[in-house]
């Protein structure tokens, strides 16, 4: 009688176990990113380990990779840090030897009025491109953006995750937008800079700096504006907690080149979540 009982107990436990699996399988792609957000609007602090990658061409060959990280404090202060080899001189070409050749680079976030922004005016192409690969601002731009988002199968046990894709017109305009406002940023930098120069020589430099950056820039609005974009992400949610353990994106951009030629390249990130407080 006492075996029967104690059979009866752990069957009933295991049911229960199974029910209570299945109402946290019933919650929608939708609610498992609000669930994912709110966890992760109410951490001070958390760090991030950070991949990317750069393919080009229709063979995809890699063309640039570095690896990057972030410390969040205080809730919206945020650290992201690399070390990226410098070109020989002269060249434009990354030394064989780069483990001697390296700078650091540190960018200092601010979330501030709904947006994570430099801290200080940072002119820095480089600067503007790591700020650009903070994953808690990809976060935010899924939150808001127009997306389609569906569940994955075979997750590894304790975790959900998520495939959000971007809706391509969005998607192409978030892109334009960010560029657009680096290429600003890159020229406040330069203008600031060239304060710096000899008074007799600063005219004649600010009216070529000037219109090779008008080049650029209209080169680079009309490349965008020809342009076909595809954005995915996939997010890992720790089912426990419910706060993102991993960010994965593949963001895909065709677009003509000088010749009227189409070009593809994708830029891949992997972003990896710890130290939640």
């Amino acid at each position: 009688m006492k075996s029967a009982y104690y059979s009866f107990i752990s069957l009933l436990f295991a049911v229960l176990l199974l029910v209570s699996c299945s109402l946290r399988d019933n919650k929608t792609p939708e609610q498992w990113y609000r669930v994912t957000w709110s966890g992760l609007a109410g951490c001070d602090s958390l760090t991030f380990r950070g991949e990317a990658a750069l393919f080009s061409g229709a063979e995809g060959k890699l063309t640039e990779s570095f690896a990057y990280s972030g410390q969040l404090d205080d809730h919206h202060r945020l650290r992201m840090a690399t070390v990226l080899p410098v070109p020989a001189e002269g060249t434009g070409r990354l030394p064989r030897t780069a483990e001697s050749k390296a700078k650091a680079y540190q960018v200092n976030l601010l979330w501030k009025s709904g947006n994570w922004s430099l801290e200080a005016n940072e002119g820095d192409a480089v600067l503007q491109g790591l700020a650009r690969l903070n994953p808690l601002d990809q976060l935010e731009g899924i939150r808001t953006a127009r997306k389609v988002m569906s569940s994955e199968k075979g997750a590894a046990r304790g975790t959900k995750v998520l495939r959000i894709e971007l809706d391509p017109d969005e998607a192409k305009a978030r892109l334009k937008a960010k560029l657009t406002e680096e290429m600003e940023a890159v020229k406040n930098g330069w203008k600031t800079r060239l304060q710096q120069v000899e008074a007799p020589r600063r005219p004649r430099m600010e009216a070529e700096l000037n219109e090779a950056w008008s080049d650029s820039k209209e080169r680079l609005l009309t490349m965008l504006d020809q342009s076909e974009a595809k954005v995915v992400y996939h997010l890992t949610i720790d089912r426990h907690n419910g706060l993102p353990t991993r960010l994965t994106s593949e963001t895909e951009l065709v677009y003509p080149n000088r010749l009227g030629l189409k070009v593809k390249e994708a830029l891949l990130t992997d972003n990896r979540f710890e130290n939640y407080r």
